[in-house]
């Protein structure tokens, strides 16, 4: 051995090295999570919930401008500020924020949390418009 080699050897074993061990994903680690494995590995699947999200988006906005002309006050006091500037402005907002989202959701859908969130949305924008059926019903 040379001198160079000698001392390349000494300072690489004299290194502390850590050596992280091999982490699988939340998916593969967790058994019960299987709803949300099979979800995760159909990006159809994945697409078509977020256009219903956003489709959902769309009809709320219908349905909230139907109850403004019916009389109803606007719960949300953004978009209520928001709808007496200007309904254009109100809509191009709210479709702006949802597109916003389904993007960031379509570009995060290995991760289970963001997975679990777009359910979560589905199902809370499905109860709202269902509310607001519901409540259109009622009054008509």
């Amino acid at each position: 051995m040379t001198a160079t080699t000698e001392r390349r050897w000494i300072d690489r074993r004299a290194r502390v090295r850590f050596r992280l061990p091999e982490r699988r994903t939340g998916f593969d680690r967790r058994s019960p999570r299987r709803v949300l494995t099979w979800y995760r590995d159909r990006p159809r699947f994945i697409a078509a919930v977020l256009g219903v999200v956003f489709a959902l988006n769309i009809l709320d906005l219908l349905l909230t401008n139907r109850a403004l002309a019916l009389g109803a006050v606007e719960a949300n006091p953004i978009m209520a500020a928001l709808f007496e500037v200007s309904p254009a402005l109100a809509a191009s907002l709210k479709l702006l924020v949802t597109g916003g989202v389904v993007a960031v959701i379509w570009n995060m859908r290995r991760y289970r949390r963001i997975l679990e969130v777009s359910i979560i949305a589905l199902v809370g924008f499905g109860a709202l418009v269902a509310y607001q059926l519901f409540s259109l019903l009622r009054v008509a």
